[in-house]
């Protein structure tokens, strides 16, 4: 709390640093639509065709594209800090400012090819198989492209012999825009990437609904889904299916604070769905069960709606739905949190065994320690504070990181007071994305830098930093029950 007057005008220091962070948020967009707008490249994947999605097709040089894919996400987690800060201290930007730059950013950078990753590719060849009456759980891409597909030709080599590992939902997503690209990756992509944006845009109406009436929230909403850089870029430019999964969620947050059966079974339902686009928007159902727990029929509905939607999703595929997700288990990434810890002991082909067992103990406990330890989630919306505890602490410890997955981490997030895990989680956020920058899976021109990137950053840099922000959620986590304002640190926010 402040001694400031409502309606009075914020400090000029607030004010300076909310414009500072408007101009960081949209130089970030402009970097990343600008990447994309050049056309193929070192962070741009080639999806051939004249048409949609429009590039230039610069062939613009490696060092080029890699610096500005490190300015936009540098100066987009930049931007967020900063113009989160001036929101607690009293800024507000113009009405409309946001509702208006969100909008525009998602049309122009939907309709630009992705950056950043070749996931859209891989979910348009998947689509292209299910369209051919194939099964995408059993067929590989490869099959595709050896009989000369004209989306198969694109199948990204990293993934040419996966079958697929995401949930009925994303398929059933994928083969309707594989039968609306006509047949091609450019029409295909660009068809994902809408659907992907429309879902983008419906996740912001339903999180300004669930912030309420309370400015202050209404903009926090926007700023850490809408109007996020960072999001912005995994999952509107990028096309990721976790966008997906966000809308299925947070209608599932918005029916369960209705009491009752009914309100209980679309929660249920909802949930359901999200987890069938991808298994880990399950864990936001222990904040649902939390929210119910005052009614034995609203928590027995909600377990027989989701139990209802995830069993007839996986009822219509084969046996190898679940089983290629089941495989991941062992799986680790480029920024996994415990590859120090494996690396420094030598483990070698023993690592992944031990990476899971770390894992798995970590999360419970972190997971305990944040139920018990994170601030009140906000009047009326019960759920929030428990599914963030348990979708945090899967995020913060799998052996699989990608950026990507923040995707369900930034709503839930959104939802919560302002403090000092925003700053942490922001970081983490941008940290985990530069891992992959470039994106496009090609060997790029040598140089000191990328050098670097290589052989220092991502093996060595962004792991301890996770590490290290692991130990200071759990620092705040331990610290918060005891300790009246910690998490808020000095100044706390100005009003609730």
């Amino acid at each position: 709390m402040t001694g400031r007057e409502p309606g009075a005008a914020p400090p000029r220091r607030a004010r300076l640093a909310g414009g500072a962070g408007l101009v960081l948020l949209g130089l970030a967009i402009a970097a990343m639509a600008a990447i994309a707008l050049l056309g193929p490249s070192a962070a741009v994947p080639d999806v051939g065709g004249d048409g949609p999605p429009w590039s230039l097709r610069a062939a613009p040089s490696d060092a080029l594209v890699l610096w500005l894919c490190w300015t936009a996400l540098i100066a987009g987690g930049l931007g967020l800090g900063v113009a989160l800060g001036a929101l607690r201290r009293g800024w507000r930007p113009p009405r409309g400012v946001l509702p208006l730059g969100t909008v525009t950013a998602v049309a122009v950078l939907a309709v630009l090819p992705p950056a950043g990753s070749t996931d859209v590719l891989n979910y348009a060849v998947y689509g292209r198989i299910a369209e051919l009456g194939h099964d995408p759980y059993v067929t590989t891409p490869a099959w595709l492209y050896e009989i000369a597909d004209p989306v198969g030709r694109y199948a990204p080599l990293a993934w040419r012999h996966a079958p697929s590992v995401y949930g009925p939902l994303a398929t059933w997503a994928q083969t309707a825009a594989s039968v609306a690209g006509g047949g091609t990756m450019a029409g295909t992509v660009l068809a994902l990437k809408v659907g992907t944006a429309l879902a983008f845009l419906l996740s912001a109406l339903a999180l300004d609904r669930l912030a309420g009436r309370d400015r202050e929230r209404r903009i926090r909403v926007h700023l850490l889904w809408s109007f996020n850089p960072l999001m912005l870029w995994h999952v509107v430019l990028g096309g990721h299916v976790d966008g997906l999964g966000v809308v299925f969620l947070l209608g599932a947050l918005l029916a369960v604070r209705r009491a009752g059966a009914a309100a209980g079974l679309v929660a249920g339902a909802l949930l359901g769905a999200a987890a069938a686009v991808k298994a880990p928007f399950v864990l936001a159902g222990a904040g649902l069960a939390w929210a119910s727990r005052r009614s034995l029929a609203t928590l027995g509905c909600l377990a027989m709606g989701a139990g209802a939607a995830l069993v007839a999703a996986y009822a219509t595929q084969g046996p190898e739905a679940l089983g290629n997700l089941m495989g991941k288990i062992g799986a680790h990434s480029l920024a996994d949190p415990w590859r120090v810890v494996t690396d420094a002991l030598g483990l070698g082909m023993q690592a992944s065994l031990l990476e899971g067992q770390l894992a798995l103990g970590a999360a419970l406990v972190i997971g305990v320690v944040l139920c018990w330890g994170l601030p009140a989630g906000p009047p009326g919306l019960d759920a929030a504070r428990p599914a963030l505890a348990w979708c945090l602490c899967w995020l913060l410890t799998s052996p699989v990181q990608h950026p990507w997955y923040d995707a369900l981490l930034f709503p839930l997030l959104a939802l919560m007071p302002a403090g000092r895990l925003d700053g942490l989680l922001v970081t983490r956020s941008v940290l985990t994305s530069l891992i992959y920058l470039p994106g496009a899976a090609r060997i790029m021109t040598p140089t000191p830098f990328t050098q670097w990137v290589a052989e220092t950053y991502r093996p060595w840099v962004a792991p301890l930093a996770a590490d290290l922000i692991i130990i200071c959620v759990l620092a705040l986590a331990l610290a918060g029950r005891t300790r009246r304002g910690v998490w808020a640190g000095a100044g706390g926010p100005v009003r609730r």
